[in-house]
């Protein structure tokens, strides 16, 4: 299989969308969106009567569904300004021995045994390497090649491993 090469120029949305689904995968995300139903519910049985309830379930219902997104918005903003690492593009090139990083003089090879999770979520994929670490590739950047790299991740990671929809 011939190395699938790419080049990503992250930006606030490719950021903004690996934080959101890293918040919101999993039991947080139903707890999360379960609190802001319930709230929601709450309020259209008329429990927010009084002034003070009415306050307190119009947070609650918007916390988790307005508030906290847009907090991962800003926390996305914020990292692209101040990480240096997010002002240059990477290149990636992915084989079936592992994969490399090249962002302008530096570069960095990796083994697949790095990655925990390889995972497709909002128009990317994402190779985690840790809980709260990732390899983000947006689809747009390597449009052509979707399929490509999946059957490759289908390849080389055990299903356990990964949760992709391949073709």
């Amino acid at each position: 299989m011939e190395p699938i090469e790419f080049t990503v120029k992250m930006k606030i949305k490719y950021l903004w969308e690996f934080l959101y689904v890293n918040s919101y995968s999993g039991f947080r995300g139903v707890i999360n969106y379960g609190f802001s139903a319930i709230a929601i519910i709450a309020l259209c049985f008329g429990y927010g009567s009084s002034p003070l309830n009415l306050a307190a379930l119009l947070i609650l219902a918007s916390l988790f569904t307005i508030i906290d997104p847009l907090m991962l918005l800003f926390k996305a903003w914020r990292q692209m300004k101040l990480s240096p690492a997010f002002k240059m593009p990477v290149t990636y090139t992915f084989s079936e021995e592992g994969f490399k990083l090249t962002q302008g003089e530096e570069s960095q090879e990796a083994g697949w045994e790095l990655v925990l999770l390889a995972k497709e979520a909002m128009g990317s994929i994402y190779l985690f390497t840790g809980n709260n670490n990732a390899v983000i590739l947006p689809k747009e950047c390597f449009a052509g090649e979707v399929n490509e790299l999946k059957m490759l991740l289908k390849k080389v990671r055990p299903e356990e491993a990964r949760k992709l929809r391949v073709k």
